[in-house]
This record gives structure tokens, C-alpha cells and sequence, in this order.
């Protein structure tokens, strides 16, 4: 039964299901995603101890071990002393974390603090074991750094998950907004939209609910052109000094006579405009519009920018309890269009006379998908797709951490089997585009997913009259583009929003070599990098086009050196004056430039934080 699961179903099934799909759609329709993780999930529960445990590497099947390193009297103690923090349900040993792409690891401990008072003695007294430490959000990110590294790391690894601080409190008017550490964006936007504001941030994978702290931690972009990268100057974090001393750091601009008076104001859940301090602080990327109109040789954003206070781009170097951010009208009216151009030269001059025209004027988003990207979402991406669309966002996230589950158990193709099934199952499911978008995919190789908005000065009809005067100068069939209706427009974004998931689908699916980047290009550079290290099967391209931040998923045949072909495409990029990573952070994947590496050292001068992250050492004091 296991392997007639990830075989190809044969055609007279193929035919009884679409048929069953076409009559019972919304009962139905997750019947192959559903089966995926039911799978999964038996498969996991017949070895228990091998879900805490890894193999060692080149060892016969079964063989399992503990890291190599020496475990003291007060790291032994230290499961039961944060049992008495935070109590025991929300402590773990032996935790088996993966990475949303790269990395996996066993935590020594997995606590997880539920206010701030317990987050500050649970580092505490991981700081006194003389423990390495990883804050941890949703595990959403993609390059390795927020899970344990096992033998690399000269010492038992602790994950600190802040995800039970949750709560998003609303500062006066609404105008700006604090977040707790583990508040997830998706729940920040559902919330602020209640007081009929917008978040200061919308990720690809704001439907995995990632929390509004990694994006602090890593600069985060996102598809906002009119809101710029995550920045703030106001948070409260934590430092741990050389000494293994933790200190508390207060930016936040809250009147409080100390520690105490904050954390009670902040555990109130009620902010008023009369306890911010009257103070100049940025709460977002100042200047950022302009910027990123300027199309000159610099990039608007990436992850090695050393700009504002030690919380803003730490990785994991410091650990935030709390943030406050700007948030943003939201529009009266909105329009979403799907602009399908000849050739990527087309494409680039409309977002240089229509949608960067104007930086008092800017689109909410303009999203860039070649043709591989569609057709590989389209071949490998229904199963997500129809999930968002019978359940809703809130639910993906949660069986996202499923499949991570079942990825994360040392068993025979439960590495893959997830992936595998989505990949038999895809064509049972419905398209995903509507018609007319689907048509368009189909006869052009370049498309643009744009969002615009009214705020009651006209924007709108500006923005749709600047596009229709440069429509006329280009020539006949160079563009087509079709308006969307509010159906349209969710299927559409949702299509956007599960490339990189559908991606990886599609390379176990097919056999495939993957490698996946994310990098900025100067905001003048029109063209794309040649991949020249060996010929891709499918080389997706898909950006935050405004900005011209690309993410780029590139499959190559079986047995290519997927590693030396991203230093190839990494190096022709940094000689284009790009940088990378743009907004996936550095992780285990990338070594930081030596100025970030010296900022990192001295947040945290005993590397206790997240020790390996960006190449630095795994060693205590970096020794």
C-alpha cells in the first residue's frame, strides 16, 4: 500500500477521480493533500524514539546516537529547571526541529515561555548552563538558522520558541502597533483589518503565519513597494554579554519607571498615546518610496544592511520580545490586474513609466512570474492552492508544520513521501487560475501580478490612466493583461504565494537536482544573470518586481553540484552589483560580510545566540 501511494495512479483511477472532483469539489478536493499527511503521520507513529533521535551518518539503517558533546551537571539540570519556568507541558527534550528548505537538526531542549517574565529567566538560565541558543518564531525560514545545527556545535543547543507571546496591541489611533515576538503577521493583518488598518508587512508565506519578529530579525521585504523592508527603532530584546549576563534592552519608547511597570503595561494588552514617549523614532524604513524610484546603480534592500539598532537584521543574535511598527490606510478601492508581456523588456518598461513613476503614487504590489514558474506551480502546486482555497489561510500553516513533522522522522521516504503524493495527485485538483489568466500564461512567458489602490485623492484613476497612455506606445501583441474580479484576484495571489512549496513538489516529483535563491539587483539593471555551470531543466524567476528583489528557483538534472552552481550564479551576480540574500537571511546557507560578522560579535560577545550563522564560528567566544 505505501509504495502504490507514490506511484503514478493508473489512467482508469486518474479518470474516476476527476470525475468525482468535478461533481464533489469542495468535499473532494482535498482528498489528495488530506492523504499526504494521514500518511505521513501513521508512518511516523511506528518508531516513537526515532523522532527524537538522528542517524549517524554513513551507519547501518537503525543505528542512532547524541550529539558529540559532553553534557555538565547544570545542562542535565536544565530540562527540569525550565519545567519550573514555564512548566512542563511546554518543555521538550530531545526535539527533532527541520528547516522549512535547509536544515536539521535535535534541540538538548525545546521550551517555549508564554509571557515576558518567563522569557526573560528561561534565558536566564539557558545563559548560566552555558548552552547555545536559537530564538525561534514559526520556523518558517528558509536558510538553516532557526534550527539546531547537532555536532557542528560545540555544545547542547536550546530552542527558545517565542510563539505563545502573541498578543498585537494596537497604540492609540491604530496608526502604529506593538507585537509580541510570536504574533504572526497573517494574525497581525486579520487583526489590524478590524480597526481598518493594513500591517506594515505581506510575505510570500504570510500563509504559514511567520512571526513578526523574524522579520525584524532578518529585514524582511515582502511584496509592500509602499511600505519598504521590516525596520523599526522601537523594540525590547534581549543581549547576553560576554560574561553569560543577560541584559534587557528597552527601545521601545514606552513611559515606565522600570522592567516591572513595562512588562505590566505591556501584559495589559492597552496602549494609549499618552504612554509613548514624545520621541522621534522610526517605526519603519524611512525614506523608502523615493528610494526605491530611484532607479540607479544601488539595490533597495538586502540582508547585509547594517542600518538601525542591534534587534533590526540580528538573525538570532540578540532575542526580541517585543516590536512596534507603523501601520498603513487601508484603501477605499482596489484593483488587481494580471499583465501578461511578449518579453521581459516590456515588462521592465512598464515598472519604469507606470509604477515607479511616482513615488507619492505607488502600487500596493507588483509581482513578477515567468513561464517556468507558471507552469510549475500549475503542475505542482494545486494541492496547497485548493487547501487555501476550501480552508483559508489560517489552516495552512498548521499542516505546513505537519509535513515538517513527518519530513523531520529518520524513516524511508518520509523525507519525500509528503512532497511525492502532492506531485501523483496534482492533476486530480483544479486548476488553479481562472480561464482568462490561465489563457494568458499559455501564450505569453511574462506576467505581472499588480495590486493598486484609492485613498481618496485619485490614485487610482492615475496609476489606470498612466498605464493605458503607455500601453498605446508599444507595439500591437508586445501586452495583454485582464482585470480581475475578487475570486480571480485570491486565486491569482494564492498562485503567487506557493511557488517556492511547489517548487521543491516538483523536484521530488521529478527527480531533480534543486537550488534556490534569493538576491537584489541594482534597481537599473534590466536583465537577468546567465546560469552558465551547467544547463537548468527549469530556471523559475519570480520577484518582487518594484523592487527588483528576485527570488529565483533553478532544477537541474540528477548528480549536478547543486553547491558549486550557486557560487557560479553568486559570483556572476555580485558582478552585476547585486546582492544576496536579499530577505531569506544568511542562516547556515551564506557567510555574512565581515562588517555584519563584526556587528553580530559584538551583540553578542560570547556566542551564545545562534551560534554558525552567516559563517561565523559554532565555538564559545568564537574561539
Amino acid at each position: 500500500i505505501f509504495f502504490r501511494l507514490v506511484s503514478p495512479p493508473q489512467p482508469p483511477t486518474m479518470s474516476a477521480l476527476r470525475f468525482a472532483l468535478s461533481q464533489h469539489s469542495k468535499k473532494l478536493s482535498l482528498l489528495a493533500l488530506s492523504g499526504a499527511f494521514t500518511v505521513g503521520v501513521v508512518v511516523g507513529r511506528t518508531d516513537t524514539f526515532a523522532q527524537t533521535k538522528e542517524p549517524v551518518k554513513g551507519a547501518p539503517t537503525g543505528q542512532l546516537c547524541l550529539p558529540q558533546f559532553t553534557v555538565d551537571t547544570k545542562q542535565t539540570l536544565l530540562p527540569k529547571t525550565l519545567a519550573g519556568i514555564v512548566g512542563a507541558a511546554h518543555v521538550s527534550e530531545g526535539a527533532v526541529q527541520k528547516g522549512s528548505r535547509i536544515g536539521k537538526g535535535t534541540a538538548f531542549v525545546l521550551v517555549s515561555p508564554g509571557s515576558l517574565e518567563e522569557a526573560v529567566e528561561v534565558l536566564k538560565a539557558c545563559a548560566a548552563a552555558g548552552v547555545a541558543i536559537i530564538p525561534q518564531g514559526a520556523n518558517t525560514g528558509l536558510t538553516g538558522g532557526s534550527v539546531p545545527r547537532d555536532n557542528l556545535c560545540d555544545r547542547p543547543t536550546v530552542v527558545i520558541n517565542m510563539r505563545r507571546l502573541k498578543s498585537v496591541i494596537p497604540i492609540g489611533d491604530g496608526s502604529k502597533v506593538l507585537c509580541m515576538a510570536g504574533a504572526g503577521i497573517l494574525d497581525l493583518k486579520n487583526d489590524l483589518e478590524k480597526i481598518g488598518r493594513e500591517s506594515h508587512v505581506i510575505l510570500g508565506s504570510t500563509f504559514l503565519n511567520p512571526s513578526v519578529a523574524a522579520g525584524v530579525a532578518f529585514g524582511s521585504g515582502g511584496t509592500q513597494i509602499r511600505k519598504g523592508p521590516v525596520y523599526t527603532e522601537q523594540a525590547l530584546y534581549l543581549k547576553v554579554d560576554a560574561d553569560g549576563k543577560v541584559h534587557i534592552v528597552d527601545q521601545l519608547g514606552i513611559k515606565a519607571k522600570d522592567h516591572k511597570e513595562l512588562f505590566a503595561k505591556l501584559n495589559s494588552g492597552k496602549l494609549t498615546a499618552e504612554d509613548m514617549v514624545d520621541a522621534p523614532h522610526n517605526a519603519s524604513y524611512p525614506g523608502y518610496r523615493q528610494h526605491v524610484c530611484k532607479l540607479d546603480d544601488q539595490v533597495s534592500r538586502y540582508n547585509a544592511d547594517t542600518t538601525g539598532p542591534d534587534c533590526v537584521r540580528s538573525e538570532g543574535k540578540v532575542m526580541i520580545l517585543a516590536s512596534i511598527h507603523d501601520t498603513y490606510t487601508m484603501p477605499q478601492q482596489t484593483k488587481t490586474m494580471w499583465v501578461a508581456c511578449k518579453d521581459f523588456a516590456v515588462a521592465q518598461q512598464l515598472k519604469k513609466a507606470v509604477y515607479l513613476a511616482n513615488p507619492d503614487n505607488l502600487p500596493s504590489c507588483v509581482e513578477y512570474m515567468d513561464r517556468d514558474t507558471c507552469d510549475i506551480v500549475d503542475q505542482a502546486g494545486r494541492g496547497m492552492i485548493t487547501t487555501i482555497n476550501q480552508l483559508g489561510m489560517g489552516y495552512l500553516g498548521t499542516l505546513w508544520n505537519l509535513k515538517l513533522s513527518i519530513e523531520s522522522i529518520p524513516l524511508p521516504l518520509c523525507p519525500t513521501i509528503c512532497d511525492l503524493f502532492l506531485y501523483y495527485t496534482n492533476n486530480l485538483l483544479p486548476q488553479p487560475l481562472h480561464k482568462p489568466i490561465h489563457d494568458l500564461t499559455q501564450k505569453y512567458d511574462h506576467h505581472l501580478l499588480v495590486e493598486m489602490g484609492e485613498y481618496g485623492n485619485g490614485e487610482l484613476q492615475d496609476m489606470l490612466r498612466r498605464f493605458e497612455e503607455h500601453v498605446k506606445t508599444l507595439p500591437e501583441g508586445s501586452i495583454a493583461w485582464h482585470s480581475c474580479n475578487p475570486d480571480e484576484a485570491n486565486s491569482a495571489k494564492y498562485f503567487r504565494f506557493v511557488t517556492a512549496a511547489a517548487f521543491r513538489t516538483y523536484c521530488v516529483g521529478k527527480g531533480l537536482e534543486g537550488l534556490s535563491l534569493d538576491y537584489s539587483l541594482p534597481k537599473n539593471e534590466m536583465g537577468a544573470p546567465p546560469i552558465t555551470y551547467a544547463e537548468p531543466v527549469k530556471r523559475m524567476r519570480y520577484s518582487h518586481f518594484g523592487c527588483n528583489v528576485v527570488h529565483e528557483d533553478v532544477a537541474f538534472t540528477a548528480g549536478v553540484d547543486t553547491l558549486k552552481a550557486k557560487y557560479d550564479i553568486k559570483h556572476t551576480i555580485e558582478g552585476m552589483k547585486g546582492k544576496l540574500p536579499a530577505e531569506h537571511g544568511h542562516g547556515t546557507e551564506y557567510k555574512a560580510p565581515a562588517d555584519v560578522q563584526e556587528r553580530w560579535k559584538q551583540m553578542d560577545p560570547s556566542n551564545t545566540m545562534n551560534p554558525g550563522v552567516g559563517g561565523l564560528p559554532y565555538t564559545k567566544h568564537y574561539a
